[in-house]
């Protein structure tokens, strides 16, 4: 079972918890059973479902709806999808990324990282990842405002592009310090000047000072423009195009936006300049933070 395998035996087993209560499970052969009556939650071959079958349907059907239907596609092959989503996105991100985390972590012991929102793709070999929808190199299905984890559990907690996605960002953010341990790092990488992006919903944005008050509970350790001025201005400009060529069709606007940003996209390594220029972040398309639990 891989990661899983490490995860459910011996010592990482009381790790988990119920998600609804945080109550100690009960492990039966294929599945975690909740001690005060929450429901059982399916271990699978290589993955753990702490979500109900009909929420999983839901985020997988809205995963396959509009343009989120191309990129279940390509999603399949994360390899292709990930390196076409590097050439033709039209953001350009050069900032701290997540694996940066680990230069801050003790080396002399085997550390716990909690990937949030992980998509298809496995960022480092020691992550464990977590998303509704259940990627290939997806670990734990679960929500992430409901962490099905005990308090204390992770030494560093990532995730890129995640909160935006979510009603209740602050609530999510207090799950995320949670399941940190004492002084346990947080990285996380949001948008700022990026237009509207189901995937499968889409709720917020940040200033720098936003994240600030976002992750008050946290100590500043790094913080930072991850995709710069040239990439909000090419990425509006593709959807901009998107709105314009698709003439009040507004199912075709997504369509025609994808297109721009196929033509634009190779041209956001200018952003490389323009992110380093001073105050960039008040222009930024995306920005990260990292911190430190108090």
């Amino acid at each position: 079972m891989g990661r899983i395998n490490e995860l459910v035996e011996g010592k990482n087993l009381e790790i988990f918890r119920c998600p609804k209560c945080r109550g100690v499970l009960g492990l039966d052969a294929d599945k975690f059973t909740c001690a005060n009556g929450h429901g059982q939650f399916k271990l699978g071959a290589d993955k753990i479902f702490f979500i109900d079958d009909s929420s999983l349907e839901f985020y997988e059907n809205e995963h396959r709806s509009g343009i989120n239907k191309l990129k279940s596609f390509f999603k399949r092959y994360p390899r292709l999808y990930y390196f076409l989503w590097h050439i033709f996105c039209p953001v350009y991100l050069n900032g701290k990324r997540p694996v940066s985390v680990l230069r801050m972590l003790d080396v002399n012991k085997k550390n716990l990282v909690l990937n949030l929102g992980s998509g298809p793709r496995r960022i480092h070999g020691d992550f464990i990842n977590l998303d509704v929808i259940p990627f290939p190199e997806v670990d734990i299905i679960a929500d992430v405002s409901e962490l099905p984890f005990a308090d204390g559990t992770f030494d560093a907690v990532v995730s890129e592009s995640l909160l935006e996605h979510v009603p209740d960002p602050q609530k999510v953010v207090s799950e995320m310090r949670r399941v940190l341990r004492p002084e346990g790092i947080l990285y996380a990488s949001i948008p700022f000047l990026t237009p509207f992006h189901a995937s499968p919903d889409d709720f917020n944005r940040w200033t720098k000072n936003g994240l600030h008050h976002l992750f008050s509970g946290f100590k500043l350790v790094e913080e930072g423009v991850d995709g710069g001025p040239w990439s909000a201005l090419l990425v509006f400009l593709a959807y901009w195009g998107g709105t314009v060529f698709s003439f009040g069709v507004e199912k075709a606007a997504s369509w025609f936006a994808f297109g721009f940003m196929i033509i634009l996209g190779p041209f956001k390594i200018f952003d490389w300049f323009f992110s380093r220029l001073p105050g960039a972040h008040a222009v930024a398309a995306q920005l990260y933070f990292i911190g430190k639990k108090k």
